[in-house]
Formats: structure tokens, C-alpha cells, sequence
């Protein structure tokens, strides 16, 4: 089963994630029996277990490295969240709530804003580099739904609530200090972050209902081709040109997280006006969820090897 993972890019994630799909597509509460079993092999179980991934890849984030941390995935890491301002307040100026296409304001921001840690911790274990998987826990700020929320705030001008993103920074920040007060404990943690992956994708799966998604059709499609356009070529210019390294980190943070499936039902717990939009707004991004997943690792494996022919050449030159 392990290798039959390694064969895919980001497969670690992706095989779970999808297995799990399914089996909550036609069967939604087959885990859910109470106990351990519902929360080890349901949604209930996730924030745990990204926590302790972000305690892990925390233990693993040297402070004296984290300024070179910073320098890439942190650069990265805040073109984002400019792009989605911008691109939030510019879609409900033009669009309104309900936007366009099908495709409604709160579907647009919760897609354009996410970001799957899980995916990107796959990618940069096979592709990255240690400081690349370090990161993951500061890659995991933009995958809770407050963030998305907060650029929905903003865009709106309705009040921010910070305590999620804070309980987010909690473990990375408890790891950080347990692995750089013990060195012996940072590499007994290390493991724990490839270990957690598979349990991560199965738990995102189980918020992805499979038929739903596909039957988001045309609009999920456009909300990807919106993620893809929006996002991919701006951060590769920055990463490529700026920041002078080899665009994988640009694409293992482009792709949807399944956590982004709950954002629209979310959002309007707390603005009514939104509740019209929830079901296909979560349709959409379940479809993104499900495209990107198999679109990002594609790209990234492809420029991965193109790096590696250009590297081979200047050699043989």
C-alpha cells in the first residue's frame, strides 16, 4: 500500500483523502459509531490531528533557520493572502453577493483563500527541502476557515474574529520551543509529520461528497480555472524571480483544501444573507477540492522534472 502511495505525487495525501470520498459518498455514517473509530476515521478527529502535525513540523523549525523559512514560504505565503484581498474586494464591487456565472461571493473567496497544507506537506516531502517542510505549520494558518472569513470580513467590513488563526499559531509555536530547547526531541518528532499525512487526507475526505461535486459541473470547473489563473502564475513569478528558487512551493500551495468545504455554511451562521448561496457554493468547492487535488501534483511533478533535465543539461554543458 505504501508504495503504491509513492507512485503518486502528493499520494501520501491523496490515495486516503479519495478513498475516504468515497466510502462517505454512499455511506456517511459508517464511522460514525461513537468512540475512537468515529474519531480517528471521521471530520471529528481533524482538528487534532492538524495540530499535532503543526506541533511536529514546529518541533522541526530551527529559529535559526526560520528567517530563511520566511524568506520563501512567508514571501509566498503573503502574495497570497494580497492576491485574495485584492481579488475579494474586486469580485463583490463588481458581482456582488451573488456573483457570477453561478458562482457567488462567499463560493469565490473560500476557493481563492485556500490553501491544502496537507497537500503541500506531501509535495515538498518528496520534491523540498527540509526548511520547505518546516514550514507546513505557518502553511497551515491559511487552511482554518477563519482565514477565508477574515478576507470575507474585510471585503465586507464586518467584524474579524482572531481567536482561530491564534489557535492555530498555539502548537507551532509550543513545537517550536520543545525542538529548540531539545534537539533529541525535534528528531524523535520529525517522523510524526510524514506519519500523520494519510490520516490527514483521510479526514478531509470525509467532508467531500463526490457526487455533489460532480454534479457542480460547469461551475466547478470555472471556480478552479478562477484558482488557477488568479493565483499559479503570479506566485511563480515571485518564487522563480524574486525569490530566486524552483517554483515548487508556488504550486504545492495551489490547491483547495476540503476544509474549504464547510466556509460557506460557516460564513453564514454569521450573515444570513449568505444562506441562499450555501449549497451550491459548497457543491463548487468540493469540485475544486477534488480537481486540484489531482492537478497541482501533476504540475508540480512535471515542473519537477523539468528543473531536473535543466539542472542534468547545464551539467553535461
Amino acid at each position: 500500500m505504501y508504495n503504491f502511495m509513492r507512485k503518486f505525487p502528493g499520494g501520501l495525501l491523496l490515495v486516503p483523502m479519495l478513498l475516504s470520498a468515497i466510502f462517505y459518498t454512499f455511506s456517511p455514517e459508517l464511522f460514525r459509531i461513537g468512540g475512537m473509530t468515529q474519531a480517528m476515521f471521521t471530520t471529528d478527529g481533524l482538528n487534532y490531528v492538524i495540530g499535532l502535525t503543526c506541533f511536529c513540523s514546529g518541533a522541526g523549525l530551527n529559529v535559526h533557520r526560520i528567517g530563511k523559512v520566511l524568506k520563501k514560504q512567508g514571501v509566498l505565503l503573503l502574495t497570497k493572502i494580497i492576491i485574495c484581498v485584492i481579488a475579494s474586494i474586486i469580485f463583490i464591487q463588481l458581482f456582488g453577493q451573488a456573483g457570477i456565472w453561478g458562482i457567488s461571493a462567499v463560493a469565490f473567496i473560500a476557493a481563492i483563500c485556500s490553501t491544502n497544507p496537507s497537500l503541500y506537506l506531501a509535495l515538498e516531502d518528496e520534491m523540498g527541502t527540509p526548511d520547505d517542510v518546516s514550514a507546513f505549520g505557518l502553511v497551515g494558518l491559511l487552511c482554518v476557515p477563519a482565514y477565508p472569513m477574515l478576507i470575507f470580513g474585510l471585503s465586507q467590513e464586518t467584524a474579524i474574529d482572531w481567536m482561530p488563526i491564534i489557535s492555530t499559531l498555539v502548537p507551532i509555536l509550543l513545537g517550536m520551543l520543545v525542538g529548540n530547547l531539545d534537539e533529541n526531541m525535534a528528531k524523535f518528532l520529525a517522523p510524526g509529520v510524514s506519519v500523520l499525512t494519510p490520516f490527514m487526507g483521510w479526514s478531509f475526505g470525509a467532508s467531500i461528497n463526490l457526487i455533489e461535486a460532480v454534479q457542480s459541473g460547469l461551475q466547478g470547473v470555472i471556480i478552479t480555472i478562477m484558482f488557477y489563473v488568479l493565483m499559479v502564475p503570479i506566485l511563480l513569478m515571485v518564487e522563480t524571480k524574486f525569490v530566486k528558487t524552483d517554483g515548487i512551493s508556488s504550486l504545492a500551495i495551489s490547491s483547495i483544501a476540503g476544509m474549504s468545504v464547510s466556509v460557506p455554511f460557516i460564513i453564514s451562521q454569521t450573515n444570513p444573507a449568505i444562506e441562499p448561496f450555501v449549497a451550491s457554493a459548497t457543491a463548487q468547492i468540493a469540485f475544486g477540492v477534488v480537481l486540484s487535488s489531482i492537478i497541482t501534483p501533476f504540475l508540480a511533478k512535471k515542473l519537477d522534472i523539468h528543473n531536473h533535465l535543466d539542472i542534468s543539461e547545464t551539467h553535461d554543458f
